[in-house]
């Protein structure tokens, strides 16, 4: 990965590849890892003596369960009980609507935060590595910080490392969580540059970042992750996924021809096959997960989004079988 780096609001940008995300600081899962990317950066400013406090975030966005990743994800059902402790952020739809509020209110604003590449919850949204470069420009001419929440895309999902590095760029900071321990025990890590963790390095102990959680860097989490991670360098995991995704195309392409099929999408260790209907809360998805149980096969669709993230384990055979499943379910649907 490439990377960007600053000392300050406004800096050039190093694209030196041997420079990049340098300090790690640990937490207990990915919403935490959010939390502490949002808590970053707020904080850096504030030390470099700017009062930047907005964060712009993606339409559509799901970052986690806590207070500062609810307020930076889509009002929506999982919300919007919470308003009241929820602080404001700007959400954007595409490239230019970013760029327009860059150029507004760029001096207010702290961070850029987005899913890299693939929106999870809010609906297996895919985007292309134009605009994961593009918000990455973005940040550098407007002088402020990019965030990528790589907690689901993190660790293969999406056919590379970092989904970030399929548009060749690294973020000031990076929030990963699930994959890190192949999902056996909670972990979480926020990840940034030199220069950020720089804000932070001062005699006055107002500068310092007051965060921690009772299992922060939990040894016999970060042994699990260990073991994790050797896994990707011995078991050519990332080649296993490039496998995943042609297989997944081939099973799933077919699908789009049926006329109660809106879309079909697939990257790296994802497909899904997206049905005509009303989103997350369309009780299509309840019946749809009943009938793939009684199948034998547990998936969770998004209401009217069908997804199938299998673990990287998956032999080709099984994965046939569950493509077929998933086709026949489908296909059978009025």
């Amino acid at each position: 990965m490439h990377s960007s780096t600053r000392g300050g609001a406004g800096g050039k940008a190093d694209r030196n590849p041997a420079t990049g995300l340098k300090r790690i600081f640990y937490s207990d899962n990915g919403s935490t890892a959010v939390e502490v990317a949002i808590k970053l950066a707020l904080q850096y400013w504030k030390n470099l003596g700017q009062r930047r406090d907005t964060f712009i975030t993606l339409r559509n966005a799901y970052h986690g369960d806590t207070v500062g990743a609810m307020s930076a994800s889509e009002d929506s059902v999982f919300t919007r009980a919470f308003a009241p402790l929820l602080f404001p952020v700007m959400r954007v739809d595409g490239l230019e609507d970013l760029e327009h509020r860059l150029r507004e209110s760029g001096e207010s604003v702290a961070a850029v935060l987005i899913e890299p590449m693939l929106q999870g919850a809010g609906g297996m949204v895919i985007w292309p590595p134009e605009f994961v470069a593009g918000v990455r420009r973005l940040c550098d001419s407007h002088g402020t910080l990019m965030i990528a929440d790589e907690v689901l895309t993190g660790f293969g999902r999406t056919g590379r490392m970092f989904a970030c590095e399929h548009a060749l760029v690294t973020p000031d900071i990076i929030c990963l969580s699930k994959a890190l321990t192949g999902g056996y025990l909670p972990l979480g890590a926020t990840a940034t540059t030199q220069a950020v963790y720089d804000a932070f390095l001062s005699e006055d102990h107002g500068k310092t970042f007051f965060h921690g959680h009772s299992y922060t860097a939990n040894p016999l989490a970060c042994a699990v992750a260990l073991a994790s991670l050797d896994l990707f360098r011995d078991a050519a995991v990332l080649a296993r996924v490039r496998n995943l995704e042609a297989q997944l195309r081939l099973g799933l392409e077919p699908l789009r021809e049926l006329p109660h099929v809106a879309d079909v999408r697939v990257i790296g260790g994802v497909g899904v096959v997206e049905l005509k209907g009303d989103g997350y809360l369309d009780q299509m998805g309840t019946r749809l997960a009943e009938a793939f149980l009684a199948r034998g096969l547990l998936l969770r669709p998004l209401g009217n989004v069908v997804y199938f993230m299998p673990p990287y384990v998956i032999t080709e055979e099984e994965t046939d079988w569950a493509l077929q499943q998933i086709s026949e379910v489908v296909g059978t649907l009025p």
